[in-house]
């Protein structure tokens, strides 16, 4: 019973803590702390060791990707993590790994589905000839029976998709050919009516698109298409999160490159190798701008070195997503493992 009192606690906290972080920006250390303090103790006292255990990888495992992560979200992850002892997977608990994953997923929704609304006329013509010459392959490679061809034809559409984003004369071709899908479909089942009917051509069609769409939308935000907006430097705050990389020259040049996600890891594991460097970078992570950062670009902007406006990446709340994480990952527990019955 306690412990159930303990996850109905989260699940309060949790609310609050996202009810502040929608409004402020904010994740309140009193939530996190007072998560801490109850899963702590409950945690112990149901799964003793273990649940310490928990914590402590899940703190490690926390800082290790906080790259992408700012202190509260590393926080709250650990201050749950003994409440989910009772199932480890290499000393971490598996439940807060689902947990993580489930968070991620549900916050790269939204940046997702803008990227979606801004390049769909590109993307969803471009899909539909990728759809197409999938199902045509795969037309032949069952008439002809040719081994390991389902590895050439994804490996051709993932390096066409990074070539239609590319070069430009080819996404005009793969944007005009998609229009043709439906004669495609037509033409399919007109010329083996059987195999159309037989391997659900239309369905697995469909399929692809939708997992085409996909991939392109995350091949596009990886090169760089972000969703991000203008703001003035005397407009910045902490915890804004820079869209582009400032080059600091030792000759005093600065440099502004608004770089794709692989060129800013580039960046940052080229400059993490230490060594002697004739640059720095004004670099942002999960955390976003301090406030020395902030005063610094105001310097830089009233010596004329940069821009009176930088790329900002827009950023959702974060908490709401782990709030509904959290509900998710207690509903799988109560329907598929019958965890209460086991363990309250």
């Amino acid at each position: 019973m306690l412990l159930l009192v303990a996850y109905l606690a989260n699940i309060i906290l949790l609310f609050l803590a996202s009810l502040t972080d929608m409004k402020e920006k904010i994740i309140p250390h009193k939530y996190v702390i007072a998560m801490l303090i109850i899963n702590l103790a409950v945690g112990y006292y149901y799964f003793g060791v273990d649940a310490v255990i928990a914590f402590f990888s899940t703190l490690i495992l926390c800082l290790i990707l906080s790259i992408g992560m700012g202190g509260g979200d590393v926080k709250i992850f650990s201050a749950l993590a003994p409440l989910f002892a009772f199932d480890m997977v290499y000393y971490f608990p598996k439940y807060i790994l689902i947990l993580i994953g489930l968070s991620a997923g549900l916050a790269a929704f939204f940046p997702m589905l803008k990227i979606l609304k801004v390049y769909w006329r590109d993307m969803i013509p471009s899909s539909c000839y990728f759809t197409m010459v999938i199902g045509i392959l795969d037309y032949i490679i069952q008439i002809y029976n040719i081994p390991y061809a389902t590895l050439v034809v994804w490996g051709y559409i993932i390096l066409s998709i990074v070539l239609s984003k590319k070069v430009q004369n080819y996404r005009n071709i793969t944007k005009t050919l998609g229009y043709l899908f439906p004669i495609y479909l037509l033409g399919m089942y007109l010329l083996d009516t059987n195999y159309f009917i037989s391997k659900n051509v239309l369905l697995m069609s469909l399929v692809y698109l939708g997992e085409l769409t996909l991939i392109s939308i995350v091949i596009y935000a990886l090169m760089g298409v972000e969703v991000s907006d203008k703001k003035r430097i005397d407009e910045l705050k902490e915890g804004d999160i820079l869209r582009d990389i400032i080059v600091l020259k030792n000759d005093g040049d600065v440099v502004i490159e608004n770089a794709s996600l692989v060129k800013r890891i580039k960046y940052l594991i080229d400059y993490e190798k230490g060594g002697k460097k004739d640059y720095k970078l004004i670099f942002t992570d999960g955390e976003g701008l301090s406030e020395d950062t902030i005063k610094l670009l105001k310097e830089l902007n009233e010596k004329g070195k940069i821009p009176n406006e930088l790329n900002i990446l827009k950023t959702y709340p974060f908490v709401p997503f782990v709030f509904l994480a959290y509900l998710i990952v207690l509903a799988i527990l109560f329907f598929k493992n019958h965890m209460w019955v086991n363990i309250l």
